[in-house]
Parts: C-alpha cells; sequence; structure tokens
C-alpha cells in the first residue's frame, strides 16, 4: 500500500448521509477529478467538497483544498 492517497470528501447537502469519498492514488488524478465539481450545479448536491492527502504511516490528513457551496436559489 502506498504510504500517502489522496482522497476526495464529498459533503452532501440533503443530509442522509454525511459524506461520500473518492480515493485516488496519484495527485494528479484527484486534482482533475476535483476540478470536475468546480461547477455551480454541484451547490445544489453538496455544501462542500475537499481534497486531502491522507497518509497512511502516520494516519494523519492534510488539506490541499476545498470548494464551499453557498445554498443553491433559482429565479
Amino acid at each position: 500500500m502506498p504510504g500517502i492517497t489522496y482522497i476526495i470528501r464529498f459533503h452532501l447537502r440533503d443530509g442522509r448521509i454525511p459524506c461520500e469519498e473518492q480515493e485516488h492514488m496519484a495527485l494528479a488524478d484527484s486534482w482533475e477529478a476535483f476540478r470536475l465539481f468546480a461547477e455551480p450545479d454541484s451547490a445544489e448536491i453538496y455544501t462542500r467538497i475537499e481534497l486531502i492527502a491522507h497518509d497512511w504511516e502516520d494516519d494523519t490528513e492534510s488539506p490541499i483544498a476545498s470548494l464551499d457551496f453557498a445554498e443553491p436559489y433559482s429565479f
């Protein structure tokens, strides 16, 4: 197992499930997946999306990036 994996953590707006996660082995792959969610439509589903490095040796997490979404609105 690698020493570090990259996790994208999705905090769901509806609250039935607090969050979902995607795990990636390479930082470049995790950034590519993270960027796909940087769009206005994500605010309808998520309150926050985080990109985190998880160090398995120390069992610690380090934040890399996050997106916070305001409550969606309609016209």
